[in-house]
């Protein structure tokens, strides 16, 4: 009941004035950030759908773990991990977390996996990589282990969606295997979206034979006041492919599940779901 209130809380104000300000407002100093959110659908046969609202979709802003996937896609391609190796997390200075494979360290944001991969790539390759994947500002600059977690590290959401649409239709540069991969470690089970948060409603109820969804959620901090919420990925539905991008902004006290709320109020409403 306490998540169902605090989602509803949360729709209000997402639906309130705060919404429609400018995407880089952050309010006079001291205060707490104000929310903002922005919303893209692209059909990938058709084209963009809609967007809501505009403004915030511009402004760059941490990743978070949404990085792994073009951080995976640079792992697989550079010949760093393999999609099946399963990797031990005492080695190499990652006590406490357990082993984990490509699609385990996707499902749940494993952090010290894509530190190792960010580790071996080195900071000349990774920069190399995200020119290619043209991923927001390509800036590794504040460490070889954080700079998408909360760093140096920024992208925007209109840039999320042009890396996501070569994503989807490997037009990145990598080989067919890499993008294949990858994919296999975004699929979500039916009805629901998993992420480092736990399992989150997602989806028609009860969920279709027909539809498929292939997703990366992440929670992170910025500049170390505002909290940062993404769901990114995409949805099948017959022959219909479509691409997303959910991004909610605002009080380190949001819900960690904010993108994921506003990408299936969204989603409803364009009769995707």
């Amino acid at each position: 009941m306490k998540a169902i209130l605090t989602a509803a809380l949360f729709a209000v104000s997402l639906c309130g004035p705060a919404t429609q300000a400018h995407a880089q407002s952050m309010g006079p100093p001291g205060s707490e950030p104000k929310i903002q959110s922005c919303f893209v659908l692209y059909d990938l046969s058709g084209g963009e759908i809609s967007r809501t609202p505009s403004a915030a979709c511009s402004r760059r802003v941490s990743p978070g773990a949404t990085f792994d996937i073009p951080h995976a896609l640079a792992g697989l391609d550079g010949g760093i991990v393999r999609a099946q190796e399963r990797i031990g997390a005492d080695s190499g200075g990652n006590a406490g977390g357990s082993d984990q494979t490509l699609d385990t360290a996707l499902q749940f944001s494993a952090p010290w996996y894509f530190q190792r991969i960010a580790q071996r790539l080195g900071a000349q390759r990774e920069r190399e990589y995200m020119v290619r994947f043209n991923y927001g500002n390509a800036d590794t600059s504040s460490g070889a282990t954080n700079f998408w977690d909360g760093g140096s590290l920024k992208v925007s959401p209109d840039e999320q969606l042009l890396f996501l649409r070569r994503f989807f239709r490997e037009e990145l540069g990598v080989s067919r295997q890499a993008i294949a991969d990858v994919r296999s470690g975004l699929r979500q089970p039916p009805g629901v979206v998993v992420g480092s948060f736990g399992v989150a409603p997602f989806g028609a109820s009860p969920p279709r034979d027909d539809t498929s969804v292939a997703a990366k959620s992440a929670s992170t901090v910025m500049d170390g006041r505002e909290g940062v919420r993404w769901l990114v990925g995409q949805v099948k539905r017959g022959t219909r492919e479509y691409v997303f991008v959910s991004c909610v902004t605002g009080p380190k006290s949001l819900p960690q599940n904010a993108a994921v709320f506003l990408a299936e109020q969204e989603l409803r409403r364009a009769n995707v779901f």
